[in-house]
């Protein structure tokens, strides 16, 4: 039976999922791997690992569905945002991927700014640069490792090298271009000028094509690692936020999601691009053409309530957490969490940190599980806040996305604190389903997005926001960004030592 595989690169894990075309059923397979954070501020990733990772899914599910690898007519990627691979001139890697949460070059930003000043560099690339996005590491590594850098022969984001492993072409796509700070989402090319004044080589960065454009076929070796089969249709694919959004129905005007993964995001998509004030709101390249990508962004979100349960807690059963931290009243019985423990995007912040106030010998474990879920929900609520009404995008519903959408507490507190419904869509691999719609639209299976969301995209459980808790979590919600105001030269002080 004919199928496509959409496969997401995440932060913590891989996803592949089988799309059948005939009974629209959908099946998933992942594999786990950890970010290193060989350094404060750091965070780095092996590409080859992601790629075994990869491969290892793809094995996994076709034998789980027992389908013939001849029958899947196109895969298609979603791929985590903003990172940096380098490879030299013989396509091998030079160092690990800088990823999206890497803080360190806080200070290259300043210096990039310095030279070329803030007004230019928002009007080349209709952003404002933030530390873990591909150009800031990549003057890092300028200015600090050279040796390293001066063997640099391309570039790329992190879900190309997969695809570069698989058929042995370097592209990317507009949607993901976007996100690496080297990008004029006006003009959809490399910032040249950008480049230029940097002292940065704009050869080593790849060809841009739409997300749907065929760019080759599954190779001898990828065959035979991957189990896929030669000559197997790759489609280019785009970024995550692009990809969830398609799989969650998102194409429109007026609809918003909020994806809670290992980072946060706050997104819409609009017809024509709007910018904030403060470019605290990125505005990035859809993977649909004619349309842009509305995003606000947190580092700490899912992650958050990871490090508490496995570095604190020590446990592994979110469904147990989850079912006893509904137990516990709004609020917390006066305990908040700032959930800044890398740095923060949103506040334009690397050195925003991760505090517990308001603890009395009455809290217990899962009194900290649900603050850690409300502080999250407190800091996309101030992104929600900056595209509304800063920047007056209308939202008439939210669509839950990410781990964040399992469960039902999460979604409850989503709903109260951003004080909007929000609907979870029965499938919980958005990313990966809009991957697998891609990979169709770009095999001619689909004549469009839209037809394939229509068929595809169905929604579920609907959580309304509740009236009596509105009240207390509002003032809870003043308490925590007056905390973030008050410690904010305090967390640079300690910084610093």
């Amino acid at each position: 039976m004919p199928a496509l595989l959409g496969i997401d690169l995440g932060t913590s894990s891989v996803r592949a999922m089988i799309l059948q075309t005939g009974t629209r059923e959908q099946r998933v397979c992942g594999e786990e791997y950890a970010v290193s954070y060989p350094q404060p501020y750091w965070a780095e990733q092996d590409p080859r690992l992601w790629y075994a990772k990869t491969c290892s899914a793809v094995r996994k599910l076709l034998a789980l569905t027992g389908l013939a690898p001849e029958n899947i007519q196109a895969v298609a990627f979603s791929g985590q945002m903003h990172g940096l691979v380098c490879l030299d001139g013989q396509g091998e890697l030079l160092r690990p991927a800088i990823i999206w949460p890497d803080q360190r070059s806080a200070a290259s930003i300043q210096k990039i700014y310095d030279v070329l000043g803030a007004a230019a560099v928002r009007q080349e690339i209709q952003n404002a640069l933030a530390p873990g996005f591909l150009l800031a590491s990549l003057y890092w590594l300028f200015e600090h490792e050279q040796e390293t850098y001066k063997r640099i022969r391309s570039v790329m984001l992190p879900k190309d090298y997969i695809k570069f492993r698989l058929t042995g072409r370097i592209v990317t796509d507009y949607s993901d271009a976007a996100g690496s700070a080297a990008f004029n989402n006006a003009s959809l090319s490399w910032s040249l000028p950008l480049l230029e004044a940097l002292g940065l080589s704009p050869e080593v960065f790849p060809p841009c094509l739409p997300s749907t454009a065929l760019i080759g076929t599954v190779t001898e070796q990828a065959a035979q690692e991957s189990s896929l089969r030669r000559g197997t249709a790759v489609v280019n694919g785009g970024a995550d936020q692009g990809m969830q959004a398609v799989g969650s129905g998102i194409i429109e005007e007026g609809v918003f999601a909020c994806n809670i993964g290992t980072g946060g995001q706050i997104s819409t998509t609009l017809s024509s691009p709007r910018y904030h004030e403060k470019f605290r709101v990125n505005v990035f390249a859809h993977v649909l053409p004619g349309k842009w990508n509305i995003m606000a962004a947190m580092l700490n979100a899912g992650a958050s309530l990871k490090w508490l349960a496995r570095q604190v807690l020590g446990a592994d059963d979110y469904q147990a957490l989850d079912r006893e931290a509904e137990k516990i009243a709004p609020g917390c019985e006066g305990l908040i969490f700032l959930p800044y423990l890398t740095g923060e995007r949103f506040l334009q912040d690397p050195s925003a940190r991760g505090v517990f106030f308001g603890l009395t010998a009455k809290h217990n474990r899962f009194h900290l599980v649900r603050a850690v879920m409300e502080g999250v929900v407190f800091a996309l609520r101030d992104c929600l806040d900056s595209i509304v009404q800063d920047m007056g995008v209308p939202c008439k519903r939210i669509v839950a996305a990410g781990g964040g959408a399992a469960g039902s507490l999460w979604p409850q507190i989503q709903a109260d604190i951003l004080e909007r419904p929000l609907v979870r869509g029965l499938n919980t691999e958005q990313a990966c389903l809009g991957a697998a719609i891609i990979a169709g639209v770009g095999a001619g299976v689909y004549p469009d997005a839209g037809s394939a969301v229509r068929e595809l995209v169905q929604y579920g459980s609907r959580y309304e926001p509740r009236i009596a808790y509105q009240a207390r979590y509002r003032e809870y919600r003043a308490l925590f960004q007056e905390l973030y105001a008050r410690n904010k030269d305090m967390f640079h002080r300690i910084g610093r030592l």
